[in-house]
């Protein structure tokens, strides 16, 4: 169960003062076995939520990381050049997400979509475990509850089954060790950079990591005497220098800690959903956050370090420029807003730390907990997960489609690579901006639109066999008064054309 349908072709292997403490009248909330008992409770809600309520198949983008981690598997290397494409094939490529590829064709591998189900589930799991565990030190129950409800709301656009869901525990326990380590009053742990390795194996997101490191070695500088700089600079430096070193360990090397840079400095990502501003002009989730956060911020007087409210500013301006970023800000915004918050609401209250109060047996907790996930991944697995049709991914078309179509080359939607790579047909172009770049990307934009010229001249230059393009595409309604295509399927997610064969041999 979970074997791709395809083969993968072998001829494509590649080569100082501490910060200002708290009133001694205020404790974090929780401590010990009740705090341990609520971050368990928290990551099974996260795992059984993922696992029951699957909606991270929808995305189109699924497929092709699937099969980069099926051919890095294949090869026993990581490309070097695009096996995939016809419009660019053999032009440089390395995937740079390769270990969470590999993972996600694992799970794939072991139990179809429901492995790569349980997997994101896991990742969840570790995440929610991990907020709640930090929470808990500085909040009451009922404040974590309503902080990791912010957090799902934040999380769920972006439940999606791709790379950045699996490094999102990496994200918040680097965080955490950041904050913990500023408690202390010293730069982190050496062997904590080793994370990188990891990270930045698995997904673009680790340069924030390095930031952040840098946003509280500046916080450590500014808070220390005047005599203890010096030592602060050495140790941070040399957590830092580590770490840099440790996420340049890549296929890529060190271009690789440029590459997020030159990604976001693209044009074409404007054209695509995740990377366009926040829009306002419906209800969402992300206003939901911002007006609860305010709420909570503005009815108590609540004091945020000078840095650490850049650092939150920063973030929001991430997410107001790119949607894709909002996860960041809700898993990083929290952790760093949980002892400020917890603080100005809890102020003068130690309730939660009474002594009299009967801890529950966390062991009993633990096993019961464990017995009930494993439960649910039994179930999952058994009962296979379908992967229907969704605006991204065109299962009947290509069910449809004519075999003797699927070696001829494509005009697709740019949602449709994916899925296209999955089934075993070269795409047009697919999620892969970076490598398709600006100018390639920009030209399939406006063909898209439904400008003629440019139509015409990739035709003249593909001499494309068939199409296949959403309904309401502007191409679609040119292809339909275009006697050189027929429409030979449709449904609500996708339309396809053939070249009609006498206009082909005569081009």
């Amino acid at each position: 169960m979970g074997s791709l349908p395809f083969t993968i072709p072998k001829e494509n292997r590649a080569n100082p003062a501490p910060m200002p403490s708290a009133p001694t009248s205020v404790r974090p909330a929780a401590t010990g076995t009740r705090h341990s008992t609520f971050a368990l409770l928290s990551a099974f809600a996260a795992f059984a939520f993922t696992i029951i309520v699957p909606t991270m198949l929808r995305d189109g983008d699924t497929g092709w990381h699937l099969v980069a981690g099926a051919w890095i598997i294949a090869h026993a290397a990581v490309p070097t050049s695009d096996p995939f494409s016809f419009s660019v094939a053999g032009r440089p490529w390395v995937a740079h997400e390769w270990l969470a590829e590999v993972a996600m064709y694992a799970g794939y591998r072991a139990a179809g979509w429901s492995g790569l189900i349980v997997l994101v589930g896991a990742a969840m799991a570790a995440l929610f475990g991990l907020v709640a565990a930090e929470l808990r030190r500085w909040m009451s129950a009922r404040a974590s509850i309503v902080a990791l409800l912010l957090l799902a709301t934040g999380l769920i656009p972006s439940l999606v089954a791709r790379p950045h869901m699996l490094v999102l525990p990496i994200l918040a326990g680097w965080t955490i060790a950041l904050l913990h380590a500023r408690e202390r009053d010293r730069a982190p742990p050496l062997p904590m950079a080793a994370a990188m390795l990891i990270w930045a194996n698995a997904h673009g997101s680790y340069v924030f990591g390095l930031a952040l490191v840098g946003v509280f070695a500046l916080e450590a500088l500014l808070t220390a005497k005047p005599s203890e700089r010096l030592p602060v600079i050495r140790r941070w430096a040399l957590f830092g220098i580590v770490a840099t070193i440790a996420a340049a360990v890549t296929p890529w090397g060190p271009y690789g800690l440029t590459f997020p840079f030159y990604l976001n400095d693209l044009k074409a990502l404007g054209q695509i959903n995740e990377w366009q501003p926040s829009d306002f002009r419906t209800f969402s989730g992300f206003e939901t956050i911002l007006l609860v956060s305010l709420a909570f911020l503005l009815a108590k007087p609540i004091r945020i370090p000078p840095v650490r409210l850049v650092l939150m500013l920063g973030m929001l301006h991430m997410t107001l420029q790119h949607t894709r970023h909002e996860i960041i800000l809700v898993t990083v915004g929290l952790l760093v807003l949980a002892k400020p918050v917890g603080q100005a609401w809890r102020r003068g209250d130690t309730s939660a730390s009474k002594p009299h109060e009967q801890s529950p047996d966390r062991l009993k907790i633990a096993v019961l907990v464990s017995v009930l996930a494993i439960g649910l991944t039994a179930y999952r697995v058994a009962v296979p997960v379908v992967r229907t049709e969704t605006k991204g991914i065109p299962v009947t078309a290509l069910a449809h489609l004519p075999p003797a179509l699927r070696h001829q080359r494509v005009f697709n939607e740019y949602g449709f690579g994916g899925s296209l790579i999955l089934a075993g047909i070269r795409p047009y172009i697919d999620g892969r901006t970076d490598m398709y770049g600006d100018a390639f990307t920009l030209d399939y934009f406006a063909i898209a639109r439904g400008e003629a010229d440019r139509w015409h001249a990739a035709n003249a230059t593909w001499h494309f066999g068939w199409t296949i393009l959403p309904p309401r595409s502007p191409l679609v309604r040119l292809l339909d008064h275009d006697p050189a295509w027929r429409r030979i399927y449709a449904d609500d997610t996708a339309v396809i054309h053939q070249a009609v064969p006498t206009h082909r041999a005569n081009r």
